[in-house]
Order: structure tokens, then sequence, then C-alpha cells
């Protein structure tokens, strides 16, 4: 047990969610302290709080398993570590642990310097201040999370200087457009976009909080009711902030496919020190993807695209065995989203990453990926075992060069092989894709730090349970000699992989 557990977070519209989560914190620890986030700074990140800081903390203060709670003004928690003698953060799972850490300005270094765990609980579904306020505004009961979708969606080749035909056919009547790229390939796009139809074009040097202010400005004083954001993840994100915080729909047109990140309301900034935050974004009201442009980005991120929706299978039979062993509750829609997705890509007659309708197909898993997490309301359906082991090798940069969606899809095929879940379908795919089918051969760095690896990986993300449970007290070397004994025995050990 810890001696002293800190739990941050804004604490609006007081309901059994946070009931929850500061009761497992208490559970972890002799003392609770609670840091309640200022109004100011709930602000410019989330909303402005129904209640105001001083409400919110008398709220806390008052709850039995709290011990000390104070006021936050600032994203750096550092100071109130060190202050309360911290051994341990707690936090809901519905975050990713490195977007956390980088909310709250903690690396993984001062972690361990300072001997400080993370803890990941639970996230409570069905409850959030959000869906109550949703409750309180459209006066009916809350038993489902509602999202939202975008009204445009495209998805096809030559498509980009369409983007005139699509506004009208859904009769959007937008007056003032301005479409937002990079400096370097996403430009000669949106310059196509520029001349069929009459809009301002603004480029965006960095995914910062600088260049984040400066647009919203822009927008405001020109009046912009719709962005139009052209490039890969970081200035799709800038455009999803400032979508946000200006109040205006944006529409997306991707010019890489690498993750699963291009519906959710989530925008990744760098703040004015560099350090990278995971923000509240809008949910695009179109999205406009046109083929050849994802077919000419580099192969590697239509790899991890591909690779990553492996993933998907892994994930949802650990959230079935975590329901069965535990209790867990599945999200039957988020979970049908998810598998079929990724069955779609496993059955689909081409495995060619350059082939039109496979590459389609990959656009649709991502995004409906994408909508499965969104409507469990956590990370469950899309990531499970084979996350946990992925953080733990980028908890030690062991592989810095791997994009995450190969990385996660090769790991998949491990924890598919300990669910004893493994089939011809899923090897032969990820070997048609070039993904590695024993994942120590991503980086040479890997083979002699397998046993470091998994005993890490469940420090992850403690309340995750997955196949990797199952296996405590075994000997990883032995787990893994197996698995290496079953691909050699089905002659499918493939040594030649090489990233393309």
């Amino acid at each position: 047990m810890y001696n002293n557990v800190y739990v941050i977070g804004v604490f609006d519209l007081f309901h059994k969610g946070h009931i929850a989560l500061l009761s497992k914190a208490k559970s972890l620890g002799k003392r609770l302290i609670v840091a309640v986030n200022g109004d100011e700074m709930v602000a410019e990140y989330k909303r402005k709080p129904f209640h105001d800081e001083q409400d919110r903390l008398e709220m806390i203060k008052a709850c039995k398993y709290v011990d000390e709670a104070f006021i936050i003004r600032g994203y750096d928690n550092k100071a109130y570590l060190e202050k309360y003698k911290i051994d341990a953060i707690v936090h809901g799972d519905d975050w990713e642990r490195k977007s956390y850490l980088q909310q709250i300005r903690v690396t993984e270094a001062y972690l361990k310097s300072h001997q400080i765990d993370m803890v990941l609980v639970p996230y409570t579904s069905g409850i959030s201040t959000t869906s109550v306020i949703e409750q309180i505004k459209g006066n009916k009961p809350c038993q489902n999370k509602s999202i939202q979708l975008p009204t445009i969606f495209q998805v096809n080749e030559n498509i980009i200087d369409k983007l005139p035909v699509f506004l009208k056919i859904n009769n959007v009547p937008f007056k003032k457009i301005l479409v937002v790229s990079g400096s370097t390939s996403s430009l000669k796009y949106a310059e196509i976009i520029l001349a069929s139809l009459p809009a301002a074009s603004y480029i965006a040097y960095k995914n910062d909080e600088n260049t984040v202010e400066a647009i919203k400005e822009y927008c405001l004083s020109n009046k912009i009711d719709l962005l139009i954001g052209v490039g890969g993840g970081s200035i799709l994100d800038v455009v999803k902030r400032v979508s946000l915080l200006a109040d205006i729909e944006n529409l997306l047109v991707p010019t890489i496919i690498s993750n699963d990140g291009l519906v959710s309301p989530i925008a990744v900034i760098k703040d004015q020190n560099d350090q990278t935050l995971s923000l509240p974004g809008k949910t695009p009201y179109g999205v406009v993807v046109d083929i050849n442009i994802i077919r000419n980005s580099p192969v590697r991120f239509l790899q991890a695209a591909a690779g990553d929706i492996l993933s998907n299978i892994s994930a949802t039979n650990d959230w079935v065995l975590a329901a069965q062993t535990n209790g867990e509750t599945i999200n039957d829609l988020a979970y049908m989203l998810s598998r079929s997705a990724a069955f779609g890509l496993l059955h689909h007659e081409s495995k060619d990453i350059k082939n039109r309708n496979f590459l389609k197909q990959v656009v649709y898993c991502q995004i409906n990926s994408g909508l499965s997490m969104a409507l469990a309301g956590t990370s469950r359906p899309c990531s499970g075992s084979e996350h946990l082991i992925s953080h733990a090798i980028d908890y030690y940069n062991f592989s810095e060069n791997t994009l995450h969606g190969l990385q996660v899809g090769s790991i998949s095929i491990f924890c598919l092989y300990l669910q004893k879940k493994l089939d011809a379908k899923c090897i032969n795919y990820a070997q048609e894709l070039n993904i590695p089918l024993a994942f120590h051969l991503l980086d040479d760095k890997l083979t002699d730090k397998l046993s470091l690896i998994y005993d890490t990986s469940f420090k992850m993300r403690p309340g995750r349970f997955t196949i990797l449970d199952t296996c405590k007290g075994m000997k990883f070397e032995d787990l893994y000699s197996d698995f290496l004994t079953f691909l050699e025995r089905f002659k499918v050990y493939d040594t030649s992989y090489q990233l393309s």
C-alpha cells in the first residue's frame, strides 16, 4: 500500500464516476491528496466549469475518501508531488499513460527518479460530466454514450477538388472558409482546394499553442465559419483544436493515414516548452479522403495503419476475458465495430498496400476503430495486452524508430498466440504486409530485454485485465520460446523482415 496517493481532476457536477475514482484511489494508499483544476485552466483546455473552483473544492473536501485537497492553476504538478511526498498518481484509464503524463508535465524519468508510480484504474463508463450536461439539456435518460459523427464522409479517388460539390449536396451554408495546411507537400493539395472554392489560406508551420491561438484569432476577426485542414496528423489536430476554441466547424482532408485518431475529438498540441499535450478538439463535420493522395504517402505509414488493425482482435479478446473473469462491462456496438473493422481487412481479397479497394478498407477500418472507442468511452475496443507490451517498449525507448501501428500489429500476433486465437488468417495477413511475426525482430535492442518488457507491461495500465494476467508467475523466456517454436513448426517464422 502507498503512503500518499495523488489525484488531479475538474470534478464538475460531482457524480458516481468521481466517487468511484476517489474510492479506488483511497484503497491504494493511507492518504489521498486531490488537486482540483482551477477555473481559468479548465476553460482553456476543456470548457468553463458549471461550478466555480471554490465550490468544486468544497465538494471534494466533503468526500469521505479525501484527506486533503487544494486548487491547482497550472499544468505542472511536480511541486505538489514533491511537497506531499507522493508515491502514486491515480487516474481513469480513459487516458493513455503517455498523454496523461504530458498533460501534467511529468516525464517517465521524473517518476523513476522520485519513485512515483502511475496507476490507471478502470474508467466508469456510461457517466461523465459531459453526459450529465447533455441529459439536463435534453431531459432524457443518458444510458448510452452519444457521439458526434461526420455529416460529410467521402472516401474515393480524385475527389480533392470536389469539396464544393460535397458541401452543396449537404446544403451547407458556410460563408467564409479558411484552408489550413503545412508548408510542404500538403500545401500543393491545399492549392487544389483553393482553386475549386472561394477561401482564404493559412500555412501552419508548427502544431503548438501559439499557432492555435494565432489561427483562432484570425478566424474570429475574419468571421470564418468553416476550417478545412489539409495535411498529416499535426495539421489536422491544430484545426480540430482551433475549431473547438473558435466554435466553428471543421472539414479534414488527410494526406496520411496511420492511426485511428482522424475522427476523434482529441488534438495533440505542443505547449510553450515543446511538451506534447492531448487536448479536446472538435469532431470533424466532414472527412474527405482522396485515395490517390493516401496511396502516394510513404509506405511505412500505410503499413502502420494496416498493422494497427490487428490489435483490434487481440484487444477485444482481452475485453471478453475481462468480462468473464472480472465482470467488466462490454459495449456491444463498440465491440462489433472494432471486430468488423479488423476482420474486414483480414478477409479482403487483396493485401496490396497500394491497392485502391484495400486502401479504402483501411481508411474505413481506422475510422470505425475510432468510433468504437468513442462509443465505449475507453480505448478497450482497440487496446489490450498488445498495447501494454508496446507501451513498455516505448517506456524504455527500445524501438523508437518503429511506427506505433506496426509495433502493436506485430505484438498482436504473440498475444493472439497466448489467447489461443492465432490462426492462419492473421499470420498470412501479417506476412503479406511485411509485419514481423515475432516482435523482437522490430529492433535489435529488444532481444535481450524481453523479460524486462514483460514485467514492465503490468505497470503500464494497472487494473486493465488481459491475457498477460493469466501468465503471471510464468517465466517469460519460456512463453516466448514456445511461441517461436510454434511459428517454426508451421514454417511461418520469417527472419527476413525489413521495414519498407
